[in-house]
């Protein structure tokens, strides 16, 4: 069973994703049924499985996260901090993706599943990973489980680790993620591969995060997605300038 509150908070943002590009099940839902409108002897498409739809949006709003984040970070040549927008956004989105499918507990009597929980178990793979998690439970300012996983995260980013980390925890699925995932969650399907491709280009940004002045224990806000299909669209507009300036240097100095 998933956690409701992880539930209720993917679901938040999946939502902002989905209102933001008229994606998501809903848009697929009105087209089919406008396409039956319009074309009676078309057939209704089957219906996707909602966790295959979520898995799908995760990989890709973090895909576009990650992107202006490399983006902005290449641009600007600085290392980034606490304040930066797309980083603190990066952060969002890689907590719901390790959320994704998460148990609440093992059977009825068993103890309550944490993402915490889960990230200890990478010194199992990983015994260079003991000085973070030790960090952590140090922690003055720390004092709910979801505020030591994301201090662990943050301190594994700015160690360029955290790619290497969670491809640990994925390369031991059935000892490390079989007791923590519902078999739908993110972490268990091949999508991961994908985040683990993205996750391994944040390795060339620098980060300076300070955990203790941050106050991880709250509620994180929410990302706005305006900024980043603003992002995309300047994109297309600069790659159609170039084929537009191609196809003119093509006709002032044609081929032999």
């Amino acid at each position: 069973m998933v956690s409701n509150a992880a539930s209720a908070a993917s679901g938040a943002v999946l939502g902002q994703y989905q209102a933001a590009t008229g994606g998501g099940a809903a848009s697929e839902a009105s087209s089919a049924s406008t396409s039956q409108v319009s074309s009676p002897v078309k057939r209704k498409k089957p219906a996707r499985d909602p966790a295959e739809i979520e898995r799908s949006n995760l990989v890709n709003i973090c895909k576009l996260v990650v992107k202006e984040l490399l983006e902005q970070s290449v641009r600007y040549g600085r290392m980034l901090d606490s304040d930066h927008l797309p980083l603190q956004h990066f952060f969002i989105v890689i907590e719901h993706v390790l959320g994704h499918g998460l148990r609440t507990k093992k059977g009825l009597l068993g103890p309550r599943k944490e993402l915490w929980d889960l990230l200890q178990c990478v010194e199992t793979y990983c015994p260079e990973a003991q000085d973070i998690t030790a960090s952590v439970r140090d922690l003055p300012t720390v004092r709910t489980h979801i505020g030591r996983a994301r201090a662990w995260l943050r301190i594994a980013l700015m160690q360029k680790k955290l790619a290497d980390y969670l491809q640990a925890l994925i390369e031991h699925r059935e000892d490390a993620l079989y007791d923590y995932y519902e078999p739908h969650a993110l972490m268990m399907s091949d999508e991961i591969v994908i985040i683990m491709g993205i996750l391994v280009g944040l390795n060339v940004i620098d980060c300076n995060l300070c955990v203790k002045e941050e106050d991880l224990d709250s509620q994180q806000g929410v990302i706005d997605f305006s900024l980043y299909l603003r992002s995309s669209s300047r994109n297309n507009d600069i790659e159609e300038e170039n084929q537009q300036q191609q196809q003119q240097q093509q006709i002032y100095h044609p081929l032999p």
